[in-house]
């Protein structure tokens, strides 16, 4: 406690290299303007389709590593495969999220371990450099003109409070872990939701923008867990979500947990930091 006020401390931090890929936990990282080094760099596709857990469930048993600017796969525990480097490739579109998006290709040794892995045709890419983005919706007017990958949905870096995860499960049946909400910082300190209300935040050496609530898809109802009992969604923690979590007018139906965030500086943050 500081001065009678909770104090907000960095439980966990995650990045995800490959979007919708199972998360890979650190102890501390680098943040740039654009988010987490590392972070939702690489998508999969299949014939030019960028692909989600939504359309490819068994993403969540595809682990990808990225350390010292490799990246590493493993699926369902098999054995790892290394991606070759991207030089010398060109650059070319792919439609994500209503927009068209610079991508790289990663080549075939990569495209053929998937394919063998998954069962399926796929390829990799990695997003090109970032761009300046502009999303036309007032909620979003804190990201205008900033600079971020453009494999991102619509914010570089998701906050999730444990707090808030811990008043959902007491909602719940079957409680869920944090794994469910693919956030990139995971806090403790707060009161539940009290996320909903930060403006600004420094952790470690970062000061970040709250930007505003996430609202939740239906990767949330996927079991995370690397061979899980089942890659069918179930209803929750959706369905519980939306009876006392929904706003009006949301962008993507309003069912909200966790806080989209954007980095203002450059530096590093650890697990263990408090808010500053």
């Amino acid at each position: 406690m500081a001065h009678g006020r909770p104090v907000m401390r960095v439980d966990s931090l995650w990045i995800y290299p490959i979007k919708g890929c199972r998360g890979q936990a650190l102890d501390a990282v680098d943040v740039t303007t654009e988010g987490f080094d590392g972070d939702r760099q690489f998508v999969l596709t299949d014939s030019g389709v960028p692909q989600s857990q939504k359309s490819l469930p068994a993403l969540k048993d595809l682990a990808a590593t990225w350390q010292a600017g490799q990246l590493t796969l493993s699926f369902k525990g098999g054995d790892p495969f290394q991606v070759p480097a991207d030089s010398h490739r060109q650059k070319e579109p792919m439609p994500l999220i209503g927009r068209t998006v610079g991508v790289i290709d990663l080549g075939e040794p990569v495209a053929q371990w998937l394919s063998e892995a998954f069962g399926k045709r796929l390829r990799l890419v990695k997003a090109a450099a970032g761009e300046a983005i502009s999303i036309p919706l007032p909620v979003f007017a804190r990201l205008e003109g900033t600079v971020q990958s453009k494999t991102v949905d619509v914010a570089p870096l998701l906050l999730a409070n444990q707090a808030s995860l811990d008043d959902l499960n007491q909602r719940l049946e079957a409680p869920v872990p944090m794994d469910r909400f693919r956030a990139n910082i995971v806090v403790s300190g707060l009161a539940a939701y009290a996320e909903d209300a930060l403006d600004t935040l420094r952790l470690g050496e970062v000061s970040f923008d709250a930007v505003t609530a996430c609202e939740r898809c239906a990767v949330t109802t996927f079991d995370q867990t690397p061979d899980g009992a089942s890659d069918v969604a179930s209803k929750e923690p959706l369905r519980t979500l939306s009876r006392y979590r929904r706003r009006e007018n949301g962008y993507a139906g309003g069912v909200m947990f966790g806080t989209y965030i954007a980095p203002l500086k450059v530096g590093r943050i650890h697990v263990g930091d408090y808010a500053g």
